[in-house]
């Protein structure tokens, strides 16, 4: 009998390891996969423009990984992906001398425009996900989906997103902020 709960014992303590170590793993994962860099910027930059800090990390992850350097084959630049010609009206708008789209690959700068930029969507479309639209295929296009009833019925929400990209952009996002929205508390 002696042995047998010894036995017992062992398993036990073998499970628990298991799933110590499972947990550290998963948790090791979702802090590598899922970093806070930046998080000065974002935070300021959030406050300053009204938006979810969560939602700007999910757009940053989705957009280049995090990599300042990024640039796509459209020609957006930086962390948040901006194009140059949106990147010179914001800067206009803020008041940033001398701009160059060679400034979008300084992370504040880009991190400051790209926030500003996602704001002014949320603000215009009044849905993170028609914003978030917005920010993926460009103002016009969510502007002439939302007038037409095949993409949505009430004017204000897209019930159906007619460029593939765009959709799984949208759902990436949405994956990227349940996780960000449990690291950030």
């Amino acid at each position: 009998m002696k042995k047998y709960f010894s036995l017992y014992k062992l398993y036990i303590i073998l499970f628990l390891a298991a799933v110590f170590f499972g947990l550290a793993a998963a948790n090791f994962y979702v802090a590598f996969s899922y970093p806070l860099k930046y998080q000065d910027y974002v935070g300021k930059y959030s406050n300053e423009f009204g938006v979810d800090k969560a939602m700007i990390y999910s757009i940053m992850r989705a957009e280049s990984s995090f990599d300042p350097k990024a640039v796509s084959r459209s020609g957006a630049i930086g962390l948040m992906q901006l194009m140059p010609s949106t990147a010179l009206m914001l800067a206009y708008e803020l008041g940033i001398q001398d701009f160059t789209t060679e400034m979008l690959f300084d992370p504040e700068i880009n991190i400051r425009l790209g926030t500003c930029y996602y704001g002014k969507m949320l603000k215009k479309f009044e849905n993170y996900e028609t914003a978030l639209a917005a920010y993926n295929a460009g103002e016009g296009n969510v502007s002439s989906w939302l007038s037409n009833p095949e993409y949505s019925k009430d004017g204000k929400t897209l019930d159906y997103i007619p460029f593939k990209e765009t959709s799984n952009y949208i759902k990436k996002i949405n994956k990227n902020y349940k996780i960000y929205k449990i690291r950030i508390k």
